[in-house]
């Protein structure tokens, strides 16, 4: 079974249909209907559907170093901008360094640029 992953609202939708190209098993938050939630409902969410989020929000990082610590992995983007050009080059970047195939990204944190990443891992 390949690893879900879960794009926040925060990035572009068509950084899902990247990742599924690509092979993986990805939805965003409108998908599964909670567009506008709070972060801890979609974490909650991950959780039970053993789901990596994806996003470029730095409050994820603190929900899983403060109270998730192991429990779910999220993968923070820093980046420029938010174009979806340099959305696309940091899940390349991730994609070709095999990042996305560490079984232990599902409890991970991992923060990432286009040119390097730092994880944390549980």
């Amino acid at each position: 079974m390949t690893q879900l992953f879960l794009i926040d609202e925060d990035l572009s939708p068509y950084l899902a249909i990247r990742l599924i190209r690509l092979g993986y098993s990805t939805r965003t938050v409108k998908d599964i209907k909670l567009s506008g939630a709070e972060d801890i409902e979609i974490v909650e969410w991950a959780i039970r559907n053993n789901a990596v989020i994806i996003t470029g929000d730095l409050d994820f990082g603190e929900l899983w170093y403060w109270h998730y610590h192991g429990k779910v992995g999220i993968v923070v983007l820093r980046m420029k901008s938010y174009a979806l050009k340099f959305q696309y080059e940091i899940i390349d970047f991730l994609h070709n360094n095999k990042l996305f195939l560490n079984k232990k990204i599902n409890s991970s944190l991992i923060i990432t640029t286009t040119k390097k990443y730092r994880i944390r891992i549980h």
